[in-house]
This record gives C-alpha cells, structure tokens and sequence, in this order.
C-alpha cells in the first residue's frame, strides 16, 4: 500500500474515533449530486487507513448506469471485486440523463462489470453477507432511498438464511446510518430521501411528497429492529431552518487534484451542467452521514439516540426521547468550517496500490449433498486496507460462481466425484492459493 500523506497521519492520529474496524455495507444512489462520490471516496480512504472494510455498494436508483459508476469507483480506487448491487424491483431501468455524473463515469472510466444486468441483485445480496456475517456486526449506511432495505426488511427465509428479514437485520446488525429528515430541535419536515414533505413544495420542487418514498421510510422507521440514526438535512446543509453552524461546505480543494480523478470529475460534470465552472463547492449531507457512521460522535457530533422517530404521511419527522426504540438524530458539534476540512481530508485521498498479498485459503470445507450447502471458514487477509470480499469456485479449471459468505447452495454440480476448487478473493480481486473439495 502507498504511505499516506503528511495530512492523512495527523488526521489519523488526532482524531477520537472507534477504533473497532467496521465492517460497511453502503447503500447508495449516485445520479445527479455528486456527494455519493465524495462518500465513497471517503469509505475507500477509511478503509486503507485500517477503519473500516466495504463488503458490498448498493445502488437504489432507477438508471442504468448508477450500478456501473460505482463499479467504475471501486475499480479507481483498486478495488475493482468489492461485490456491487443494484436494485432490481423497478418495473423498467432507464438511461440516465447526460446531466448526471453517473453517466459520464460508466463511458469515460474502466470497471469491472460491462452492464447493469451483471450488478447483482441488491436485496440478495444485503441477504447473502449477512448471513455468514459475525452476529451485531455490520454497519448499514443508507445516503440514499430507502428501495434496498425495506425490500430486504420484507424478505422472507431463503437459500441463505432461513430468518426473513427483519429477524437476519436484527441478529446481523449493529448500527443502520442513513441521511434523511429533519431533526432541529427533535423534529422538521423532511426534504428528499424520506420521502420530502407536502410542506416543502413551495420551497423547490424535488423537496415536495414523494409518497412511495416515504411509505418505503415509513415502514423502515417502524420495523428496523436495529439501532438507526438519522443525519438530517440540516448537519450537512445547515442554512435550512438555521440549523447550528451552517453549511458543511466541501469539493473546492477537489480542483487539487489530477483533472482525470474520478471525485474531480465526478463534481466538474454536477456543477458544468448547471452552468457553474468555478465553485463546486456543495453542502456535504451524506458525507456527514458517513463521517459519523464510521468515526461515531467524536468531536464533531452530538447523538441523541434511545428515542423514537416517527415520520408522518406528510413528511414531518418527530422524535420522542421518552419512548426507547433505540432511534435516534446527529447534530452538528463543531463549527460548519472544521468539520468540512476533515471530510475533504478523506475525500482528497490517493488511491491505495493494488495489494498483491493473497489472503489465507479458505479452511474447514463441509459439504451436505442431502441441502446442496457448502460451508467454511472465513478466511483471513491480514494487509492493512485491504479485505476479503468473496469466495471465487472453481469446476473443471473454469469459475462458475462467486459467493459472498462463507456458505453456498449448489444442485446439479454435487453429483458423486465432482472436484470444487474454492480461493478466497480480496478487494483488490487477488485470490488466495486454492481450497479442494471432492463429494463424495
């Protein structure tokens, strides 16, 4: 891996944050506002520095190319196997509008999945990693709508878990962090990703009720069995309603970097499309999400949880602190100005090399031929920032599948002195020396 940079070392040391590294499943949307980019950009800073490991992006959006601009993303930032999933109940996918970033990023930049049929189904997935994952042991950060989990909440038993889904979120994880509502003062009208609010609609257009949305949140809010926090519209854009300390402003020190960095572009093409090429600068509401999901409270935030959210059929957010429902809000801590500069801090990093390292081949391989399930242990990969995302399976010297937890259901290739062969497949899509199973 690449030494980090004078600036990286002092906000690593100086900062309070947890030092237990979290396991991050991001749920996204990345479209038109590029802080999904920031976000991500961030994550993948997080990670290199030995704070967090991305086991899955999820994308919520509705465009064909939301799903391949995250791939382009992790590929950037020499990650190319992190698993990407996409969401697949809209009745129909469409192109995105050249105005969104997304669609620069799938034709300008190399990934590693050639189209959004190949991104894997978003709700399986969720249900695959927590399945094998530790009990209370991954962090969900949900910056964009709600499609994914709520569809996973409404899961039933499957292949890879016989719990439905209500009952694997509360077995599997410890924390959901999502960016939405409002929450000055413990209450507020929401602004988007919950839904908006019919209050709002005089305010700008995109702010006004979007019922599916919220009746999605509106379920989350009442059945998510885990502890959720909410950052609000106002931690990152603290104008509305004169939210404490402003607005978090970050993206100008991006014009730093390379002109074909992919976080450069991805804000140049938001802001050019506007009509904007000097300032692309904009408020940092997800990152604020994000920040607090990995790093918690620190200095910059203050978290009141133990409550109860309620979030109305008009958009109005309320919490109630004498109810225990472990829900709760972040507000801001610290003045708008320090916490944007440590936000751009970990935007602005350099990508990690590639780490050649091969991580442990997988151990203990136990298969049942009555249930068609394979299993085994985790393996391990002890470089610093870097993970293991997957298992590859082999048959007949070809891949013929990838799992995303140490369990696999297979039918027809069980059959009596069939040879598997299992390596385990770090972020950086290196795989470990091979495993061998023969059934019997």
């Amino acid at each position: 891996m690449k030494l980090l940079s004078l600036s990286a070392i002092i906000i690593f040391s100086t900062c309070t944050f947890s030092a237990a590294q979290k396991k991050v499943i991001l749920d996204t949307d990345p479209s038109a506002d590029p802080d999904d980019v920031g976000c991500m950009a961030m994550l993948h800073y997080m990670a290199t520095i030995g704070e967090c490991e991305i086991l899955a992006v999820i994308n919520s959006t509705h465009y064909k190319q939301s799903s391949l601009s995250i791939s382009a993303i992790n590929t950037f930032y020499n990650r190319k196997a992190i698993p990407v999933g996409d969401y697949k109940g809209y009745s129909k996918k469409i192109e995105a509008p050249e105005t969104n970033y997304d669609y620069h990023l799938a034709r300008v930049y190399p990934r590693n999945i050639h189209s959004w049929k190949e991104a894997l189904d978003g709700v399986s997935l969720y249900r695959e990693i927590l399945a094998s994952a530790e009990d209370s042991s991954i962090t969900v950060v949900i910056i964009g709508t709600m499609h994914n989990f709520y569809d996973l909440l409404q899961s039933e038993g499957d292949k890879f878990s016989e719990l439905d889904g209500v009952q694997l979120v509360e077995k599997k994880v410890a924390q959901v962090v999502t960016m939405g509502g409002n929450f000055i003062d413990g209450q507020g009208y929401d602004r988007t990703n919950w839904g908006g609010s019919d209050l709002l609609c005089e305010y700008t257009d995109w702010s006004c009720l979007n019922q599916e949305r919220n009746e999605m949140c509106r379920y989350v809010i009442e059945h998510c069995p885990s502890p959720f926090v909410a950052s609000g519209w106002e931690v990152g854009c603290g104008d509305y309603y004169n939210a404490n300390f402003g607005n978090v402003m970050t993206g100008q020190s991006l014009r730093k970097l390379d002109t074909t960095h992919i976080l450069r572009r991805s804000y140049e093409y938001h802001f050019v499309t506007r009509g904007e090429t000097e300032d692309i600068s904009r408020h940092s509401n997800d990152q604020c999400a994000l920040h607090y999901a990995i790093r918690g409270e620190s200095n910059n935030y203050i978290a009141y949880t133990n409550g109860k959210i309620t979030l109305s059929e008009s958009g109005v957010c309320n919490w109630d602190e004498s109810l225990n429902n472990q829900q709760g809000f972040i507000q801001k801590n610290r003045h708008k100005d320090s916490i944007a500069s440590e936000i751009e801090e970990l935007m602005m990093m350099t990508p990690a090399e590639v780490d050649m390292t091969p991580p442990a081949k997988p151990t203990n391989l136990v298969v049942d031929t009555t249930s068609g399930k394979i299993s085994w242990e985790a393996s391990i990969d002890k470089t610093k920032g870097s993970w293991v995302v997957g298992y590859n399976f082999y048959l007949d010297d070809k891949l013929f599948t990838t799992a995303y937890g140490t369990q696999l259901v297979l039918q027809d290739e069980l059959q009596p002195g069939v040879e598997l062969e299992l390596r385990a497949l770090n972020s950086a899509e290196i795989e470990s020396e091979s495993s061998w199973l023969t059934v019997e």
